[in-house]
């Protein structure tokens, strides 16, 4: 049998194009070569914004919160340093000492569909992330009382970031022609509803009678909203009754949240 040599040159390029292919290997984003084993529990993925506003003014606004637990979280190469968490909505990533916290809690005050990120480094400086998909969507509860011109109500429906459009816009209004004053007189009313949007889009309801002390009331849905500022306007056919105004406006997103990944029921953890 004749046996085989390799010249220098050609033994060389072997070898160097081993040691790229080492290189190469492994070198994707998904963390499964970092020496963090990143455990992370969260019961939240998902909410409603809530907000009221009575006579042209904001009575309340309740945020979205979501809990992080990082404490099981730990790395070969040494002590983890700092737990990461990136919202997407724009604000900055927070970063907690792990020695000081195993926890990160934030608070959601804007809706949209949101690309967050959860992390940790440790004392050596490796790092590791996982991105999550939160969904905030919004509850508007507006109200005007004893008016005979309703204010018109802005509907901030795109999304304070980049990422997608609500997937629609709930509308349930109620107008309620209020008893007159001892019962006596009072007059009906009629009442049309607007609800526009500043590139176009309109959309208009059936006129409604309303006799005095009784109530009529509108429901829309806007599917796949359009960008741009949509108003919801009350028209009346008179200016001598006065009327009381009630919107509820939900703003929702597809429900494409990442699934949570609560605590071990029987409270162990790796």
């Amino acid at each position: 049998m004749r046996s085989r040599t390799f010249s220098p040159v050609l033994l060389g390029a072997v070898l160097l194009t081993a040691m790229l292919a080492g290189c190469l290997e492994g070198g994707g984003d998904d963390g499964d070569d970092s020496p963090i084993d990143l455990v992370v529990y969260y019961d939240v993925t998902s909410g409603v914004i809530e907000e009221t506003i009575q006579n042209n003014q904001q009575v309340s606004e309740t945020g979205v919160d979501v809990v992080f637990d990082y404490s099981y979280t730990k790395s070969t190469a040494g002590e983890i340093s700092n737990f990461l968490f990136s919202p997407g909505d724009g604000s900055t990533t927070i970063s907690v000492n792990s020695a000081d916290t195993g926890e990160i809690t934030y608070t959601y005050l804007t809706h949209g569909m949101f690309s967050a990120s959860i992390g940790a480094i440790d004392e050596q400086g490796n790092e590791i992330f996982e991105n999550i998909t939160i969904r905030i969507d919004k509850e508007i509860t507006w109200g005007e009382t004893q008016t005979t011109d309703p204010r018109t109500m802005d509907i901030e429906a795109t999304p304070d970031c980049e990422c997608p459009l609500p997937e629609q816009i709930k509308i349930d209004s109620t107008v309620t022609n209020r008893d007159n004053f001892g019962g006596i007189g009072g007059s009906p009313v009629t009442v049309t509803w607007y609800l526009n949007n500043t590139e176009g889009a309109a959309v208009e309801s059936p006129p409604e009678q309303i006799a005095d002390g009784q109530d009529a009331n509108w429901k829309h849905n806007e599917f796949a909203p359009i960008t741009g500022i949509w108003t919801l306007e009350v028209g009346l056919s008179q200016d001598q009754e006065q009327v009381d105004v009630s919107h509820l406006i939900t703003i929702t997103y597809a429900a494409e949240e990442s699934t949570t990944n609560p605590f071990p029921s029987d409270e162990s953890a790796p």
